[in-house]
Order: structure tokens, then sequence, then C-alpha cells
């Protein structure tokens, strides 16, 4: 029963979020999106705890995430594109946040890029002018390419306290589709802000007995509301006082 509730929750998550998003015709007009001709694409599973462990249900209780790896291994300097394709309920309605818009990322010679779940999350924030905050996730994120690429999915997983008690590195096979794809057009907001919508909604039985936490910071900037201040998350490996950039922290009561 629980499972078939943790499994509810996206599905309900759209529900409410299609009365938030903003109609494109009452926002201000956007830049005109850039296209990008492909050939492969590569769908690398990401499963990510971002505020909270999991909880029993989709996964077991514990921490999870995940970095994909992307190497470029031609001589040729190339652009990418990549979103999130969110795992949700089988059977259930399309909603506004299943598949974010496509990203560009720009690889150099033999280069590499990573993408790991803060930078996931980032892709939910704004849409529409909607920001999405997790507090766990699962699903692909999808990367188009003009090339054949080596891309590597890294996992780690632990208890909800503690070191890292599992890795699993995975290539991920291409496969051979030709798309021209249109990069997301620019949000009239500043990155990192807009209406903020909790999955799974707070309070609801996903936590448990425990209050979530809320992220802040980061590559977006996440603000905390009002009577909070962000702080360095000490569970991550990312330490803005030994020369970490775009730390992720959590709101405290200031």
């Amino acid at each position: 029963m629980k499972q078939l509730r943790m499994m509810g929750f996206l599905s309900a998550l759209m529900g409410l979020c299609g009365l938030l998003v903003i109609p494109v015709s009452q926002a201000e007009p956007m830049k005109p999106s850039k296209t990008i001709k492909t050939e492969y694409q590569y769908a690398a599973k990401v499963a990510c705890s971002l505020l909270l462990p999991h909880q029993d249900g989709t996964l077991a209780r514990g921490t999870y995430r995940t970095t994909v790896n992307i190497h470029n291994p031609s001589d040729k300097k190339i652009s990418i594109a990549a979103k999130v394709a969110l795992a949700a309920q089988f059977g259930s309605e399309p909603g506004p946040f299943d598949v974010t818009p496509f990203k560009e990322a720009v690889i150099q010679p033999d280069g590499a890029v990573g993408v790991n779940c803060f930078d996931i999350a980032n892709y939910f924030c704004p849409i529409d002018g909607v920001c999405v905050d997790f507090a766990f996730l699962e699903g692909f994120l999808v990367v188009k390419s003009p090339v054949p690429l080596d891309v590597v999915g890294v996992y780690t997983a632990r208890h909800t306290d503690g070191e890292v008690e599992s890795i699993d590195v995975d290539a991920v096979a291409p496969h051979k589709v030709r798309e021209t794809v249109s990069i997301g057009a620019a949000e009239s907001g500043k990155r990192g802000t807009g209406k903020r919508v909790d999955y799974p909604p707070k309070g609801s039985s996903a936590y448990g007995e425990k209050e979530p936490k809320q992220m802040c910071g980061g590559i977006a900037g996440f603000p905390c509301p009002e009577g909070k201040k962000c702080v360095d998350d000490p569970s991550d490996n990312c330490d803005p006082a030994r020369g970490g950039a775009d730390c992720s922290g959590l709101c405290v009561k200031q």
C-alpha cells in the first residue's frame, strides 16, 4: 500500500502543477530557441535523493546519488543537448513536468562534462515560471549528440547516515536517432526563481516522521524563505571553505 501511495504522488503533483503553470501568452516574450542537429541518443538512468533520503516505496530507504559523465572522443568541438524525463506512474496522464526542455552543453575535443543530481534538479527550475523542489526523483537524463559519445553513469548509495556503501558504473549504449532538437527558450525570470512546488508535498506520508530539508544555493542560487538562511550542507562533498564552487546548502532558522 505504501508503494502505491508513493507511485501516486507524481500524478497528484502533475495535476497540482497544471493549476500553477503560467500561460505562455501571459508571460514576457521569450528569446528564440537554438536548434542542434543530432544523430545519436543516450538515456542514462538517474536516481537522486536531494532534500531527503528515499523512503520505502519506489526504492529501498536510503540515499542515492547519480553522476553522468559525457566524453567527446572526436577531434572537433561539439554542441550536445540534454533533458530529463521523469519516471511517472505507469498509465498516468502526461503532466507539465514529465519531460523538461533541452539544455545545451559545448564540449571541447577529447573533453568531458559531468551532470550530477543537483544539476538534474536545476532542469526543473524554472519551467513556465514554476520551480519543483524534489525531495527525491527518478528518471532518465536523455542526451542527444551529432557524434558518438562515451556516456557513463556513476551510481552511489548509502544508509541515511554514513559513508558510501555501494558504487556502480554503467556505460550507456547509444541509439541511432536522427533529430533536430530545440534548446529551451530562456525563461523571463532569473534562474532558480519562480513559484515553488514541493514533491512529494510536505506533510505527506512519503517523509515518514521526518521534516523535509529545504535545499538552497547551488548553481541555480535557490533562495531560502523569509526567516531562514542558507548554510553549507555537511552531508555532501562540496565545501566552499575548501574551494568548492556552486555548493548547495540547507535552509536553517536565523
